[in-house]
Order: C-alpha cells, then structure tokens, then sequence
C-alpha cells in the first residue's frame, strides 16, 4: 500500500533550523479514497510488518525535513503482555500494556502504510473492560471483534484506543467506580470531572495503562534501524557525546530529552 497524498494540516507551530513542526497530518492511499488524520498526541493501531503482532503507536512529534523534504514521525510503541519478550504474566492487568524502552522516528509513509495492514482484531483475547460512564458521560465499549465490524468504514464510530499512565488509570476507575455505585447529589460537570481525574475521551475508546517498559529484539536492533528509522534525521544534540553510569553512551538519553522538549514547545503553542 503507498500513500499517494501526504498534507500537513495547518502552519508549523514552531521551526528548529531545517525542521519545522506539525500538530496533524493528513493522508490519502487513493486519490479519490478517505483521508486519514494522524494528530499530535493521538493512539492508532498499526503493525510494522506482516508477522509482527499489533501495537499502538502514540504520535510523540510530527515534523518535516525542509532539507531533503522528509514527513517524519516520532512514535512511541506499546505492546500487550503477551507480544514481549517475557510474556504474560499474573503480575499484568487485562488492561495493561507495555511501552518500547525507545522512541522511535519513522516517515510518515511507513506509519500510514503500516495502519492500513489488516489484521485480526486486537485484544480479543483478552477481557473486555468494564462497560460504563467515562467521566465524562462517554460510555467504554471493549476492543473485541468491532475492530473488523462494518462501523470501521464510519470514522464517528471507529473504535479507539488511549494509553494513560497507572496513576491515571487508577483514578479514572476509582471516579468510574464512585458513579456507577451512584455518588447522590447533583451531576458533576465535566470540568470537575477532569480534575477529580476523568478522562476526556471519544465513544467507542478503551482505554489502556502502561506502567512498564521493555527491550524490543527487533525493532531496536542495527538490521532493522535503517527500514524503521529514517537515516537522513539526527536528533542527537550538539553536546559531546558523554558515557552513563552503565558505561554506555548517553546518546539515546539526549535524542529522549530533545523529542520531550520539542514536543512541549509544539503542544504549548496553542
């Protein structure tokens, strides 16, 4: 599958020499065929190659080398239990997942193309999350079989998926749980919602928790780098390259805290 049209939306929300940043990009595989939208901070189910288990993608940075005229992404991955290397174990929730211990940067083709693979539905193997108000008068479906339902073909239906960290997954239960035992007294609003810990989130969306990292044999490995991750980008800082405590270079470290920061300047130029 090629990904015949790729559009930013909008202007850049900053500029770092060649690199300009991006909030949303646009995607089209036909012309005349739907376009998709990858957003800033946005979950998407995708598959990097055909063998590969499912996993989602969290779209950290979205930007363009101006220079040699490249869409990239910058996607952290997370995986169920049972896809990693150590498998499932009692220790894990149904709801957990687990993130790759690096960020990885990939062209905005791969991303599209690696969505559009289709593929079993997600998760069916595991239990479906408790059905019920959100916080924010949503309602959870489970993942299940839906993923392959016809309502796929309608994007207001298309289920969702969002990963929060374990604290913010044990309040959003906790306040779950607090209004579906029926908590007397008027309604909370949705503002007040949020900050005793609601989730704001779209119909149709599981919502997942990650509370763990691991080592990817594959796709942190030097024989899959150069498919995975655009060679042209260095994110890598101008400091001289120092050792960490373990002895190994600091380099990954610094690449981290350069997405962490650019990605702050982009969300906080709303």
């Amino acid at each position: 599958l090629s990904c015949l049209l790729r559009q930013w939306l909008g202007a850049p929300s900053c500029q770092r020499g060649s690199y300009a940043f991006y909030k949303a990009v646009s995607s089209r595989a036909r012309p005349d065929g739907p376009a998709k939208v990858w957003k800033l901070g946005e979950f998407y189910l995708i598959r990097c190659g055909p063998q590969d288990p499912q996993c989602i993608a969290e779209v950290t940075l979205l930007w363009e080398d101006q220079t040699r005229r490249h869409l990239l992404a910058s996607a952290r991955l997370y995986f169920l239990p049972e896809d990693t290397p150590k498998g499932r174990t009692r220790e894990h929730g149904e709801d957990e997942v687990l993130a790759v211990s690096r960020k990885m940067v990939v062209r905005v083709e791969d991303l599209v193309r690696w969505a559009g693979a289709e593929s079993a539905a997600w998760g069916s193997s595991m239990k479906p999350a408790p059905c019920g108000t959100n916080g924010l008068h949503k309602t959870l479906q489970p993942l299940g079989d839906k993923l392959e339902s016809k309502k796929m073909n309608d994007p207001a239906q298309r289920q969702g998926i969002r990963v929060l960290s374990y604290p913010q997954y044990c309040r959003f239960r906790s306040l779950q749980r607090r209004i579906q035992h029926g908590a007397r007294g008027p309604v909370l609003q949705d503002p007040h919602l949020l900050a005793l810990g609601g989730v704001k989130a779209l119909p149709h969306t599981r919502l997942m928790y990650c509370r763990d990292t691991f080592n990817h044999p594959t796709l942190e490995s030097s024989s899959f780098s150069w498919q995975f991750r655009c060679p042209s980008l260095s994110l890598r800082g101008r400091p001289r390259k120092r050792r960490g405590r373990d002895g190994k270079d600091s380099n990954s470290s610094q690449s981290e805290s350069w997405i962490e920061k650019m990605k702050e300047n982009v969300m906080g130029s709303v």
